[in-house]
């Protein structure tokens, strides 16, 4: 993502998107009632007649819903025209912008929170792009880890041939394995990976990624699971060593928290709160350390509702506790939304009336 301008006094940044997890971000970032300026297009009639085509145009709207569908390369912004060309007679009309990668736009706010500004910030720094492969004798899974979760890329059958023809069986091995190569060995190159994540029973795992480094020199991490496919990628993040090679990315964070709050939660559960009332009065107390939020929770209809939560989100940013907006279609967003699409971890304990 690049803020190609900004005036926070006019109350708006003019962003570029750059792939899909930026899109996710905007998606979290504008709010029903915000403005957004685009290019579009809109079928616009000619005379008397029914006949229409569709003009470029420039419109503003203010948002009404948003549409983001997980690893899709489109956000589509709903809402009523406020500005635009007057000889098209398009204002007060509904209208969707349709936002790709590579298409600037402009967010105008009453006021911009800290916690959008943060998000704003995170996503204009390079990502760690991280392939992850996972494979037995029977299927395999190759995966992308991005803040939106793990985006399956492929997931195939082996069809190795049975052991009892040893040199059929070891012939097809051979075959699979560097079709898992090669293809692993295309999506480096398609996604600029900066890590890959290899893991198998055996050393299967490191059969393959010898045959990568034979074509390219890459950041490349083998470990052991007990299954392959997309199981076995499951199981792939469970992994402490793999855990911390891939520490940046939110949703591995996003796990790790949510890990040791189910564990204060057994053991502690002064030291966690979970649900807006408890969240918000740790808040105010300075009691937050780390916080996981679930998108929805951003996305609530009532307006008031949506206010208290960034006014909370704004406040725990201030005082310094580290936020992450975690997916709805992740693992961990539906144990979040379980548990009242809020939870946090405390710096000290802290007594009632959280969690009652």
């Amino acid at each position: 993502m690049k803020v190609l301008e900004k005036d926070l006094k006019k109350g708006y940044l003019k962003i570029l998107p750059e792939d899909q997890d930026d899109l996710w971000a905007l998606y979290n970032i504008i709010k029903p009632l915000d403005r957004v300026t685009a290019t579009t297009t809109r079928d616009v009639k000619h005379g008397e007649i029914s006949s229409s085509r569709r003009i470029p145009m420039t419109l503003t709207i203010e948002v009404r819903t948003l549409e983001f569908q997980p690893f899709t390369e489109r956000l589509r912004i709903r809402g009523v025209v406020v500005e635009g060309p007057e000889r098209y007679g398009v204002k007060g009309h509904y209208h969707t912008l349709n936002i790709d990668p590579g298409k600037p736009l402009v967010i105008w706010k009453e006021k911009w929170g800290r916690n959008e500004l943060e998000i704003i910030s995170r996503f204009t720094s390079r990502k760690q792009k991280v392939l992850l492969a996972a494979f037995d004798y029977d299927e395999a899974a190759i995966a992308m880890l991005t803040e939106q979760g793990i985006r399956l890329l492929e997931d195939f059958a082996s069809n190795i041939p049975g052991k009892r023809e040893p040199a059929l069986f070891q012939k097809g091995l051979e075959k699979y394995l560097s079709s898992i190569a090669e293809k692993i060995f295309n999506y480096i190159n398609k996604f600029q990976v900066d890590i890959v994540v290899i893991a198998s029973p055996g050393d299967l795992q490191r059969r393959v990624a010898r045959i990568i480094k034979e074509k390219k020199q890459v950041n490349i991490i083998t470990d052991t699971v007990s299954i392959g496919g997309q199981g076995g990628i499951r199981e792939l993040l469970r992994r402490d060593s793999v855990r911390e090679a891939i520490k940046e990315i939110n949703i591995i964070k996003a796990q790790r928290i949510l890990d040791e709050f189910h564990k204060y939660l057994s053991k502690n559960p002064d030291m966690v709160a979970y649900g807006i009332d408890d969240v918000e009065y740790a808040v105010k107390h300075n009691a937050v350390d780390k916080l996981l939020v679930s998108e929805e929770l951003l996305r609530v209809y009532d307006e008031e509702a949506r206010r208290r939560v960034s006014s909370i989100l704004d406040e725990a940013y201030r005082r310094r506790a580290e936020i992450i907006i975690v997916p709805h279609n992740s693992d961990v967003g539906l144990e979040v939304e379980g548990l009242g699409g809020i939870v946090a971890l405390l710096r000290y304990p802290l007594k009632k009336p959280l969690n009652n």
